[in-house]
């Protein structure tokens, strides 16, 4: 027989409740009478994933990180936030808003503790302390299978997002607080005031945090609506509270200006051609569609019926995973959460009498156990970087010293490690930063356009390029009088000639 995870504090309206189904746990602090069972499956889930993230190259996979971390390391040694630009060429000294200084400066730290190994740590940890939250919510509401098919379902929608990038660190905070707020709701209670600090570290680490704010409004409704007396002072307390999360999240180094710019990012019509926010790719299998259709399959063939407001949540939510594909992350960490509420009430869980708390210590013991084995064995054989999409390592290893030092156009990928091997360049992954009307005429130069390619080349006097095989630039300037390939892989191209 299948070992159920459902414990007598999850049972449902009527039931009794032992006297040893009340009394608290060694580990109360981490949740209330907490069986060895579900502790056992949230620690594999998540030194499973810890494993994962340390031996995987794909979390490298983004130029981002060589920024973040160069950002981090420049708010170490001048003790402030960054509020103007000190990385391009084209920009320098504008004004500019560091809204993941947090992760920025943790991303630093963890580099200069283990080099890369220490990045992958710090990302690992904060995956898999997402994945430890959602198997012990999941564990609490479903039974064995059903728990870890939800989970995997959930985990295949993040994967694509598991990047060594600030939105990783935040992730924990996103997920506490999505859990958190939505349990509230379901019980039809005011959330926490402890989880305001959750918001004040979010909105220093990533900007997902106003999807937090957000979501307050249609949990509160719910939990109005769903109060059979009180409905006014329900509504006066997660009025409160969500004015509360708004004066949280303003503890940032720009105030209001931090607090605002996440919407004011999503304007940015350039980021269209970044890959992250773009359409979902449905001529290819991909995990978000496949979620969301084997979820609404499986709610129509059981007869299961969802809360308007949530369902209007995660239908927008989908909506926005198809048309940008970054979306994909945060369905696949809020849909569980909303849903297993009404999962738990449509298949109805087997009963058991809580293990005694020293196996539950044990599980503890052990997972603690095995992360810190995990980490000494990564530390100990230390990660080295090799050429990737986002890293051209051996095409930069080839670049003269003195060319080095003479203005770059490059693509927009290789922005990043420009940044990190001490190069300005023309421009990197911060979108927001270059404005649009800047962005054209670099896109234009990318795809060959003489005039703007003479144009850009005599206001920068670019000397060198640093390009993508693919780019139609290079074939341009194989054809134009002084320019030469200095280095060629499948990575990437160097071309130099006469400054202009």
């Amino acid at each position: 027989m299948t070992v159920p995870f459902a414990t007598a504090d999850t049972a449902p309206a009527g039931s009794s409740k032992t006297k040893s189904n009340r009394r608290p746990l060694a580990l109360s602090g981490i949740a209330p009478s907490l069986p060895w069972q579900i502790a056992a499956f949230a620690s594999l889930t998540a030194i499973a994933i810890y494993a994962f993230s340390l031996y995987t190259p794909a979390i490298f996979n983004d130029g981002d990180t060589f920024w973040h971390i160069r950002a981090g390391q420049w708010m170490l040694a001048h003790r402030a936030v960054l509020d103007l630009d000190v990385f391009s060429r084209p920009f320098l000294g504008k004004p500019w808003i560091t809204q993941e200084w947090l992760s920025e400066i943790l991303m630093a730290a963890s580099y200069q503790f283990a080099g890369w190994s220490g990045v992958a740590v710090a990302t690992g940890l904060a995956m898999a302390t997402t994945t430890g939250l959602l198997a012990l919510y999941l564990g609490r509401k479903l039974d064995a299978l059903p728990a870890v098919l939800v989970l995997v379902l959930s985990l295949a929608c993040v994967m694509p997002d598991f990047l060594a990038r600030p939105h990783i660190l935040a992730l924990p905070l996103m997920t506490a607080w999505v859990i958190a707020i939505a349990s509230a709701a379901s019980a039809g209670q005011r959330p926490s005031w402890l989880l305001l600090p959750i918001m004040t570290l979010w909105a220093n680490l990533h900007g997902g945090f106003i999807f937090g704010l957000a979501l307050v409004v249609p949990m509160a409704c719910e939990a109005v609506l769903h109060s059979e007396t009180g409905r006014v002072r329900r509504t006066v307390e997660w009025t409160l509270f969500w004015a509360g999360a708004i004066v949280a999240a303003l503890i940032n180094p720009r105030g209001f200006a931090g607090l605002f710019y996440p919407i004011e990012l999503m304007r940015v019509q350039s980021l269209t051609a970044v890959g992250e926010w773009q359409a979902l790719n449905l001529n290819q299998f991909n995990a978000v569609e496949f979620a969301g259709l084997a979820g609404a399959f499986f709610f129509l063939w059981r007869g299961i019926r969802v809360s308007p407001l949530r369902l209007l949540v995660l239908i927008a939510l989908f909506h926005q995973s198809l048309v940008h594909a970054r979306y994909g992350l945060l369905l696949g960490i809020v849909a569980p959460v909303l849903l297993a509420d009404t999962l738990t009430t449509a298949m109805p869980r087997e009963r058991r009498v809580d293990e005694p708390s020293r196996r539950t210590v044990l599980v503890a013991a052990a997972f603690a156990a095995a992360i810190l084995f995990c980490t000494a064995l990564r530390v100990v054989w230390p990660i080295e970087r090799s050429d990737s999409p986002a890293a051209p390592m051996t095409a930069l290893a080839s670049l003269p010293p003195r060319l080095a030092a003479e203005p770059v156009f490059n693509n927009y990928s290789f922005g990043g490690i420009l940044i990190f091997r001490g190069i300005r360049p023309m421009v990197d992954s911060r979108a927001d930063f270059y404005c649009d009307a800047w962005l054209s005429d670099y896109w234009r130069v990318v795809n060959g356009d003489r005039i703007a390619v003479d144009r850009m080349f005599r206001k920068y006097h670019v000397a060198w390029t640093l390009l993508q095989p693919g780019d139609p630039l290079v074939a341009a300037l194989d054809h134009r009088p002084g320019w030469h390939r200095l280095f060629a892989d499948r990575f990437a191209v160097i071309q130099a000639g006469p400054p202009t």
